[in-house]
């Protein structure tokens, strides 16, 4: 019985924060209050559904400033369990999709995440542009550049898209591997089970000179830094980008619709 009540517990009680969310941005528009709540509220629901974590590295990261932090996604309790193990509070990147539910969409602002049309290129820059910005201004932001979850644990092949969004931000990127999320709760499942979680943060990697050439360089050292910190490498499914051309299908994962391909 414990997946069906831990499921029931994440759903209702992700909905009430949410609430509290979207009343703190009101109260408070700096957005900190907000982070805090939602700190909260992952601390809370890893540790109620029996998700334990244990965070390891960080001692060299500068989080008073702001960073761009690139994490492996093997599921949806991949946000809870980074409010509840990074020490900063932060903005997330996230898909247009999420944004269609009200509650949680207004929500989802007051944390400054920011949402990314996969299936639009102009929209896709604009919120690039939008997210370097935010960056820019103090507030740090998370991205998941497999761009979707995996369905079998392995590091996936990395989108072009973050690493645009490192070149217009230039600062320093921190590459975190997390362990154990999937097991608790797969992308195949609903049930959330308890298991034990491993969120390893890895050395900050340094923008350098822009350009394509530089954009590979990133992507090449972020796919390196998240197999090593996951366990995870040389069972990958990496491949180098076909051209440096930007295209919001092949950045963000999306399918080309018909006649796009």
């Amino acid at each position: 019985m414990k997946g069906p009540l831990n499921t029931a517990f994440s759903l209702s009680f992700t909905f009430a924060m949410s609430e509290a969310a979207i009343a703190a941005s009101i109260v408070d528009p700096s957005g900190i209050t907000t982070r805090k709540l939602a700190r909260f509220w992952g601390r809370r629901l890893c540790r109620t559904c029996g998700v334990e974590i244990a965070t390891h590295g960080g001692e060299r990261v500068a989080w008073h400033e702001p960073l761009i932090v690139m994490a492996n996604h093997q599921s949806f309790l991949d946000i809870p369990v980074l409010y509840a193990a990074l020490p900063e509070p932060f903005g997330m990147l996230a898909k247009q999709e999420l944004f269609r539910l009200p509650i949680f969409s207004a929500a989802m602002r007051g944390l400054r995440c920011i949402p990314i049309d996969r299936d639009n290129v102009r929209q896709s820059l604009a919120s690039l542009r939008q997210a370097a910005e935010q960056i820019r201004s103090g507030n740090s932001i998370v991205v998941f550049p497999e761009g979707t979850r995996s369905a079998d644990g392995m590091l996936q092949e990395l989108k072009t898209g973050p690493f645009y969004l490192a070149e217009m931000a230039r600062v320093p990127i921190v590459p975190v591997g997390i362990r154990g999320t999937g097991r608790a709760l797969a992308k195949s499942r609903v049930l959330v089970h308890p298991a034990r979680v491993d969120v390893t943060i890895g050395e900050p990697i340094l923008p350098g000179r822009r350009g394509p050439a530089e954009r590979d360089r990133l992507r090449n050292a972020v796919h390196a830094a998240l197999g090593e910190l996951t366990a995870s490498l040389g069972s990958t499914k990496r491949k180098e980008p076909a051209s440096a051309r930007y295209d919001a299908h092949v950045a963000w994962g999306a399918e080309p619709r018909a006649g796009q391909a």
